[in-house]
């Protein structure tokens, strides 16, 4: 058996101690790449869809009539540029949080396409003098793309729920 003197005995004590500090400072910290969950962005970014999805169904519903035209539907361009904003500045406020930044300025850019494509169809219309709206088809595109963007931010925010669930217990 090995015996130490007073001050190597209180040096090993004393590396013991730090190195149990260590260990457990280190296994309660985390190093943190993206945010925590945020509710309020999952159910705001939900609720954008619910939106979304009511106004493919519309448009869907208004293939070749009249309503279909972008005239009709300016309101839900105009709310969900400002849907969005709200939910691009929350979410830039949040630290960590840059790929759901970037995750919503996609979106935002996938609107305003939207819009123009809307917008577009009018001025094809006028110039033919035929009906034209965003067709079924196109329609079926354009729901498979936004609802792909809508899945990847709830999926980052849902990831970002569970990790702060882990970090938590």
């Amino acid at each position: 058996m090995i015996t130490y003197s007073g001050s190597k005995k209180w040096a090993l004590v004393s590396l013991s101690i730090l190195l149990s500090i260590i260990f457990l400072a280190l296994s309660g910290c985390t190093v943190k790449f993206v945010s925590q969950y945020d509710e309020i962005t999952d159910s705001s970014v939900t609720a954008l869809q619910r939106k979304v999805e009511t106004f493919m169904v519309t448009l869907e519903s208004q293939d070749g009539l009249p309503e279909c035209s972008y005239e009709h539907h300016k309101e839900f361009y105009q709310e969900a540029k400002v849907d969005l904003s709200a939910m691009r500045v929350r979410a830039a406020a949040i630290s960590k949080n840059k790929i759901t930044v970037a995750q919503l300025k996609l979106l935002s850019d996938s609107f305003i396409q939207l819009e123009n494509l809307h917008k577009l169809k009018v001025e094809k219309s006028e110039s033919t003098n035929d009906l034209r709206c965003i067709t079924k088809d196109e329609v079926s595109l354009l729901r498979t793309a936004f609802n792909s963007s809508f899945t990847a931010i709830l999926k980052l925010e849902r990831s970002e729920e569970h990790t702060s669930e882990l970090q938590s217990h």
